[in-house]
């Protein structure tokens, strides 16, 4: 859109992976580690260098459509966290919540390598990894993803926080995108279709429910394949 508006303007491909609270008076909270991602130009070394300056890590990349299928992979646990009604630390640190996110990304894992999609590598964990980690007892999971975990306690995804202010989420744009993804396959996404099911359905109440961790695993376990299906 910004390119066809400002067209005698360079426009950039551009993602922050991080999580980002909007506290108010103009004042954001970077609650996560990372780097922001922009595709490389270079009109950008003058502002590299001001980046740099200011002690914000940039990093420029050729490839922004695998950074940015990366980042969607991370941006599944949105749902996940909305419906959780939890900050993100508290979430990530209960398994069941850990398995829903799992479930999520191996379907969208799944229909990326039937597309020969190769996401960025975000993460010290490569993308296609990342639900066997999830997966692991709590115990192993604290020991082994202490940079996962080392989240501002009061962080929680913005599209929990407009759920609870009673705003229409992103989700279209997240887990839709695995849905689209899908359809343009011939292929369904029953997990990632659920999950914006779900959140739909808490976009009309004036008081979402909670979900507990055990409720919405079994939930997406009901509709899980565990790979696309063929869609009819």
């Amino acid at each position: 859109i910004l390119k066809q508006i400002l067209t005698e303007h360079t426009i950039l491909e551009g993602i922050v992976p991080f999580n980002v609270a909007a506290l108010g008076n103009g004042i954001f909270h970077q609650g996560t580690d990372g780097a922001l991602y922009v595709k490389s130009h270079a009109q950008l070394d003058e502002f590299v260098r001001a980046f740099k300056k200011a002690k914000l890590e940039i990093q420029l990349e050729q490839d922004m459509q695998a950074v940015q299928w990366a980042k969607l992979l991370l941006n599944l646990n949105n749902s996940i966290n909305a419906l959780s009604q939890l900050p993100l630390k508290q979430q990530l640190s209960i398994r069941e919540y850990r398995q829903c996110l799992a479930l999520a990304q191996l379907e969208a894992l799944s229909l990326l390598k039937i597309a020969k999609i190769k996401p960025a590598k975000l993460t010290p964990i490569p993308a296609q990894f990342i639900p066997k980690i999830l997966k692991l007892p709590n115990a192993v999971f604290k020991i082994i993803s202490k940079k996962m975990l080392a989240i501002d306690p009061l962080a929680r995804s913005s599209m929990a926080d407009d759920l609870m202010a009673g705003r229409k989420t992103e989700i279209d744009w997240i887990n839709g995108e695995i849905v689209n993804l899908a359809k343009h396959l011939n292929l369904n996404a029953p997990i990632n279709q659920k999950l914006i099911q779900l959140v739909k359905r808490a976009e009309l109440r004036s008081e979402p429910k909670a979900w507990s961790g055990f409720e919405l695993k079994a939930r997406l376990e009901q509709v899980s394949k565990m790979r696309p299906q063929k869609s009819v």
